[in-house]
């Protein structure tokens, strides 16, 4: 079936056209959902959460980007509403974070599921901004107007998470000195 039958399909209520459109996409939305949420409980949730809206709203969808990219946008929103509710972004990093240079950014050759398991390790507000920033492409001032945050907030815990995962993961790959 190809898109404009899913959409049309969704628009009418059909029940079977609504299964192919989750089957088709559901793990993709699973699997941002597991990104942002820290249980699978949780990230299950959002997943229903994101179907029922998208059948509910499918007369919203007009046609400006593909249909998959607009069901992943509404996953995305409906994650961040719901981690909005319970995180505060300003306050849930530690004191000594430390900077580190774009240069030594080991984050980039590490393969996206590993990630996801690595991103559980990190506090929520933490996670969610690396996976906002690294993962999904956003960049810091649009964090900061969708979580209502300053971009240096942003910035800080995007660092603070690097750090986190570093120190956690990568310790073996940094190369001893003399005097360690």
């Amino acid at each position: 079936m190809i898109e404009t039958d899913l959409i049309n399909g969704c628009k009418k209520q059909d029940r079977r056209t609504q299964q192919l459109v989750y089957n088709r996409y559901g793990a993709k939305v699973l699997g941002i959902c597991r990104r942002y949420m820290k249980d699978r409980e949780r990230a299950e949730e959002m997943v229903m959460n994101t179907f029922l809206s998208v059948f509910q709203k499918i007369d919203q969808y007009n046609n400006k980007g593909s249909f998959e990219g607009w069901i992943l946008r509404i996953t995305v929103n409906y994650c961040l509403s719901e981690l909005r509710k319970k995180t505060n972004f300003n306050t849930e990093i530690s004191h000594d974070i430390i900077q580190l240079s774009d240069r030594n950014n080991t984050l980039d050759s590490i393969d996206r599921e590993d990630i996801e398991k690595m991103l559980a390790t990190l506090p929520e507000s933490a996670r969610i901004i690396f996976n906002m920033h690294a993962i999904e492409g956003y960049k810091h001032k649009e964090i900061a107007e969708q979580l209502n945050i300053s971009e240096g907030t942003s910035k800080s815990q995007l660092n603070y998470a690097k750090e986190k995962l570093k120190k956690t993961f990568f310790t073996e790959f940094v190369p001893k000195t003399k005097n360690s």
